[in-house]
């Protein structure tokens, strides 16, 4: 019942501006609006996808059976885990949910980060939108990709030197994990049951979340002057700084982001369109709110500084490289 209305509200919220066109409101606030509406909406999709099929997870795939099948050896591991964004066309958004229910399975802290770092980038709807934009330019396309799965698999080797990872977790998502019971015995009735409770719990917690950072994104993007941005695009260090920044503040999905960088490609060097493009699927102002539901904020703060400085040196390889 929640997410049903949440999902009329919007519907109708979206509608009624389209139509009204905000006449009796101040410029900044119609774009504030806007902007966190679009935000909200364009992520919403993928965030309902991303529990529905956490949801699925968490009811009929027996306990540890992801961790049984993976290889063992932790780097080797983490490179597989890495790659299972192929197999869900979700966007990060999505993929936080996804996350809590593998680590309901088994994963560790570690490996569900790298997961999360690597997906967005990795599935097959963000390769196909990259290349229709940067088509022109393989070298985008390519650094990109290896770009994120290399700074996925070294923070989640960083974070896995930590010998109880659990400590990473937030006490109530810990206490989820250590109350996931084992479904050997559960009739059908009841699982579907589970599923739709599982499902509407999970996606509420994350669409709250979501509204939250939406508004945030759009208060910075609708009050901070973008000029401070696009002005400095021609010099190479400023340019990738100003591009790491607006990829956080945008908080942009990561299948539609390449279009979106697309329009900064005549201004800003191509060293920081991959910065923005590896950086921003990683990290973003809706990113870590979401994120703040499973962990703690020290491993948000270290995740965060790793991305953003590994995200930089890409920039500044693909600079000076091609």
């Amino acid at each position: 019942m929640p997410l049903s209305v949440v999902v009329v509200a919007t519907l109708g919220l979206r509608s009624y501006l389209n139509s009204a066109e905000l006449v009796d409101l101040p410029n900044k606030l119609q774009d504030f609006i806007t902007i966190s509406l679009s935000i909200f909406i364009e992520a919403f999709p993928f965030l309902v996808l991303g529990s529905l099929l956490a949801s699925i997870v968490n009811t009929y795939v027996p306990t540890h059976t992801f961790e049984k099948a993976l290889p063992n050896r932790g780097w080797l591991r983490r490179a597989v885990i890495s790659l299972l964004g192929c197999l869900f066309p979700v966007c990060e958004c999505g993929n936080v949910p996804l996350s809590r229910a593998l680590m309901i399975q088994g994963l560790k802290p570690s490996e569900a980060i790298t997961f999360l770092l690597a997906a967005p980038v990795v599935n097959p709807v963000t390769i196909w939108s990259t290349w229709a934009a940067f088509g022109y330019d393989g070298s985008i396309v390519v650094s990109r990709i290896a770009a994120t799965l290399l700074i996925a698999n070294i923070i989640g080797y960083i974070i896995s030197l930590k010998n109880k990872e659990n400590e990473f977790l937030t006490d109530k998502f810990q206490a989820i994990c250590n109350a996931s019971p084992s479904r050997k015995q559960e009739k059908d009735k009841l699982r579907m049951a589970k599923l739709s409770s599982n499902f509407a719990h999970e996606a509420f917690a994350m669409l709250r979340m979501l509204a939250f950072g939406a508004l945030i994104a759009g208060s910075i993007q609708s009050f901070v002057p973008r000029d401070l941005l696009v002005s400095i695009g021609s010099n190479v260090i400023l340019s990738i700084v100003a591009m790491l920044l607006l990829a956080f503040v945008v908080s942009i999905c990561a299948n539609v982001d390449a279009f979106f960088a697309l329009s900064f490609a005549n201004t800003f060097t191509a060293g920081s369109i991959v910065s923005f493009l590896v950086f921003g699927p990683m990290i973003d102002i809706k990113m870590l709110i979401l994120l703040k539901t499973t962990f703690r904020n020290r491993l948000l703060i270290t995740v965060t500084v790793l991305a953003l400085l590994m995200s930089a040196l890409t920039g500044l390889v693909v600079s000076y490289a091609f």
